[in-house]
């Protein structure tokens, strides 16, 4: 089975994993005002043997404090990256200030699935591009390496990969795929990722009773995909069952790596 984007007709053809068990956990939304909570889950992952993961972050987050101007978010980071996490360009303001009217076809997208937050969902090329410029121009002048994008909520127009792949972005990933983009590959690893919704109680339950019956489908192949944001630990039932999913993939042989890495090799 196969698909072709849209702008480039670059086909990606699906793949099994490879034989090895890889965890990849991300951190999704890393800014100065989430700084504190992700923090909290680097210590909290690295408790199970998790020292690697991708963190999600960016640039200025709602429109708000700019990542490279808080010297302890910078700091943050930049020994979150040393010490062998993997930084990723996460959208640049990660909501929809100043995005196109909304429709029919975008309302559940921008208002149901998220809470106004599909950034990059029908952004103007122009304007898509403006912003990973930026976004990537912030990163090297900090010292973080950017070698993927990420989207908000992993919703962006079919013709970004395409632009992601000329500006030599690596790789992106959607709720479902892990798609390299450097030129000579085309293999795009098909596994969903587990995530929560936090902002209601119905929410929460419904994303715990989902999670346990995508684990159990996700723990027979060779990768898992968590996928946190900064509120989850706060929660007892999702901080329950995160510690489950950890145990669990341990135990079954998963070991922890990177977006970045998984895409290397």
């Amino acid at each position: 089975m196969a698909r072709a984007t849209t702008d480039r007709l670059r086909v990606i053809e699906y793949r099994v994993p490879a034989a090895s068990k890889s965890l990849i956990v991300s951190l999704h939304d890393a800014h100065p005002g989430s700084r504190a909570q992700i923090a909290e889950q680097v210590a909290f992952l690295a408790g199970y043997g998790v020292t690697r993961s991708s963190i999600l972050v960016v640039p200025e987050f709602h429109h708000g404090a700019a990542a490279g101007g808080d010297a302890e978010f910078r700091d943050a980071v930049t020994a979150w990256q040393a010490s062998g996490h993997e930084i990723v360009l996460h959208g640049y303001f990660h909501d929809r200030k100043e995005s196109p009217r909304e429709t029919l076809a975008t309302l559940f997208w921008t208002r149901l699935y998220t809470n106004r937050e599909a950034e990059f969902l029908d952004l103007p090329r122009e304007t898509a591009q403006e912003r990973l410029a930026r976004g990537r121009k912030l990163f090297e002048a900090l010292g973080w390496r950017a070698s993927g994008f990420v989207a908000p909520a992993w919703l962006m127009a079919e013709w970004i990969p395409g632009v992601l792949a000329e500006m030599n972005f690596a790789y992106t990933t959607t709720l479902k795929e892990i798609v390299p983009l450097a030129a000579g590959t085309n293999l795009a690893t098909v596994s969903q990722s587990l995530c929560y919704s936090t902002r209601a109680s119905w929410r929460r339950f419904a994303s715990a009773i989902w999670n346990k019956h995508l684990f159990g489908r996700l723990r027979e192949t060779n990768l898992i995909r968590l996928s946190l944001h900064p509120r989850d630990l706060e929660f007892p039932l999702l901080r329950r069952q995160i510690d489950q999913i950890l145990r669990a993939a341990f135990k079954s042989g998963f070991e922890p790596t990177t977006y970045g890495d998984h895409v290397a090799h």
